[in-house]
């Protein structure tokens, strides 16, 4: 007993130390898309799993088509066709996010290696990492336990029960728990992926406001200003500084454009789910539907959410180094000197205000160069899903008196 608790330990002390994108690299080899090395046996296995996964979902599709054709369509044909939208569109989320897989790669990388070389070795800031992590965790495990739900509560609803086969019905015991897991968790790696670089992003730029902020830390008295070796230290500081955060504006640039598709197709998907999942709470007869339909509404409405704010803290933080430069003092110790130390004087002064002016530039994350994603776009999405749904509620409604 005491090895296998030294072996948990061991464990998830190895999941501590792998940082925020832990979660990210143990979901790409299994359905992700950043590595394809076809040397390995893991990666046969999971485009194994995607093309099982895609080709069951054009399977469903293909069924819906012939049960629309027969005009059999019920109750349960309506879960049925609520499965098949849901399982369609973790499959296309998914595919908008991997065709920029190789910029998204870069941005990985680039977060990984300051994370491992500066961020780890500063207590105070490897501290907060595992509470973002810790956030990232939750995050994750409140998306999988949807996956069980899904499963459970709709094993009786596989579109291929149109076939009326009882060949494939037997198989598909097996086979539909197992596709609408690998749908699941497509959708999921996204979700991941997206909230991951958001989040260490938005720590990038608070630990660079704080270098921006402490950047004359050490110019305790000011006849040091008189002093080339003052100068030279300053320029190094304030140049890294203006390097690092032209770098970090660099990947949120990038960032930002492969991000236009995904988050608005996350907000259609978010919006149909939660008003199908309304309506189907509301026409469907059986507690098991409700649950699964509360479930899939709160858990679509917490992803939303999510990005919206993630985005608005993002937007925060990068906004926020004017206010640190500010708060250092800088008009006070970068004082007009005369002689040959003016141009240096000069140029350090020319570099803040700078960076100043452009932090004073607001950052838009956009979906699909539509709408801004933020709290306020969540909020107005679930406006008019609930605009939506009380709509459809009065047509089902009111669809038996006219008949």
């Amino acid at each position: 007993m005491s090895a296998l608790v030294h072996l948990a330990k061991d464990h998830i002390q190895r999941i501590a130390e792998g940082g925020q994108f832990v979660i990210v690299n143990a979901m790409d080899r299994f359905i992700g898309f950043f590595a394809w090395d076809v040397k390995l046996n893991a990666t046969w296995l999971k485009m194994t799993l995607i093309v099982f996964a895609v080709g069951y979902e054009i399977t469903a599709i293909a069924a819906m088509v012939l049960a629309s054709v027969k005009g059999v369509f019920t109750e349960r044909s309506f879960t049925m066709s609520f499965v098949t939208m849901t399982g369609a569109m973790c499959i296309v989320i998914w595919l908008s996010l991997a065709a920029f897989r190789r910029d998204l790669t870069g941005t990985v990388k680039f977060l990984q290696h300051r994370q491992c070389t500066i961020h780890r070795q500063s207590a105070a800031r490897k501290a907060l990492m595992d509470r973002v992590n810790r956030y990232l965790w939750l995050f994750y495990l409140q998306n999988i336990a949807q996956v069980f739900f899904w499963i459970n509560l709709l094993r009786n609803c596989s579109p291929l029960a149109v076939f009326e086969l009882s060949l494939l019905d037997s198989v598909n015991v097996l086979l539909y728990p197992l596709a609408m897991t690998l749908m699941s968790l497509m959708f999921i790696h996204t979700i991941m992926i997206v909230s991951t670089l958001l989040s260490a992003l938005s720590l990038e730029f608070y630990w660079l406001g704080q270098e921006f902020e402490q950047v004359f830390a050490q110019c305790n008295t000011f006849a040091a200003t008189a002093r080339k070796r003052y100068w030279d230290g300053l320029k190094r500081r304030i140049d890294t500084c203006v390097i690092e955060h032209q770098r970090l504006l660099g990947q949120i640039s990038t960032l930002r454009n492969n991000l236009k598709l995904y988050l608005l197709l996350n907000l259609v998907a978010d919006f149909s789910l939660i008003t199908f999942a309304g309506c189907q709470m509301v026409i469907s007869s059986e507690g098991d539907q409700h649950l699964y339909s509360i479930l899939a509404a709160l858990t679509a409405c917490l992803n939303m959410l999510n990005f919206g704010g993630l985005c608005d803290l993002l937007k925060i933080q990068v906004h926020a180094i004017k206010f640190r430069l500010y708060s250092s003092q800088w008009t006070d110790y970068l004082r007009p000197v005369s002689g040959p130390l003016y141009p240096r004087c000069r140029r350090i002064r020319s570099s803040i205000l700078i960076v100043m002016t452009r932090a004073e530039h607001e950052l838009r994350i956009s979906c699909g160069s539509v709408y801004d994603m933020s709290l306020t776009t969540c909020w107005a999405v679930l406006q008019f899903s609930y605009s939506v749904f009380t709509l459809l509620l009065s047509f089902f409604e009111n669809e038996p008196r006219d008949q």
